[in-house]
């Protein structure tokens, strides 16, 4: 239990925590009908200007995904994160790639690791850090933005495009 505590005052002294409004929105994008990418942006007031924070998956060869996340800032992001209840985004992908003033992450990422992460930011939420500021996204998030990234994810990885896509 102290270890709880202890926890949250230091994410309490840590990151400024920001109350301000997270818009969240769907990331659809097709390729001939048929899902390329999927995933979640988060547009939220930083200061005195709008920053965008996007997570994206796209389909690869195997029982893998390619994982993005990225920061579209006027500001310079030197680090950024995105964490739920049980995962940190930075920890499932492992590459990190420089993009002044953007922040951008890229790698093959286990596909349960990423079901995971988006199931509980769809329903439990989660943070988005940037730099030293936290912005809380509230779950549930919308049902209209989560039935277009669960309608994206099921078709992308539909086994019936599969044969289409190797012709």
């Amino acid at each position: 239990m102290n270890k709880f505590y202890l926890t949250w005052i230091i994410f309490f002294f840590c990151f400024k925590i920001t109350f301000a409004s997270v818009k969240v929105n769907s990331i659809i994008k097709l390729d001939n009908n048929v899902p390329e990418e999927c995933g979640l942006s988060f547009i939220f007031d930083h200061k005195d200007f709008l920053t965008e924070a996007m997570v994206y998956v796209k389909k690869t060869d195997g029982n893998n995904t390619l994982t993005q996340f990225k920061i579209i800032s006027k500001n310079q992001v030197e680090k950024a994160n995105i964490v739920t209840a049980s995962l940190e985004l930075n920890e499932i992908i492992t590459q990190q790639i420089k993009s002044e003033p953007n922040f951008f992450m890229s790698g093959e990422t286990d596909q349960d690791s990423m079901s995971i992460f988006f199931q509980e930011i769809l329903i439990g939420g989660g943070n988005v850090l940037v730099d030293q500021s936290s912005y809380e996204i509230k779950g549930p998030i919308d049902s209209k933005v989560r039935l277009e990234y669960l309608f994206c994810t099921g078709e992308m990885f539909l086994p019936n495009y599969e044969s289409n896509q190797n012709e």
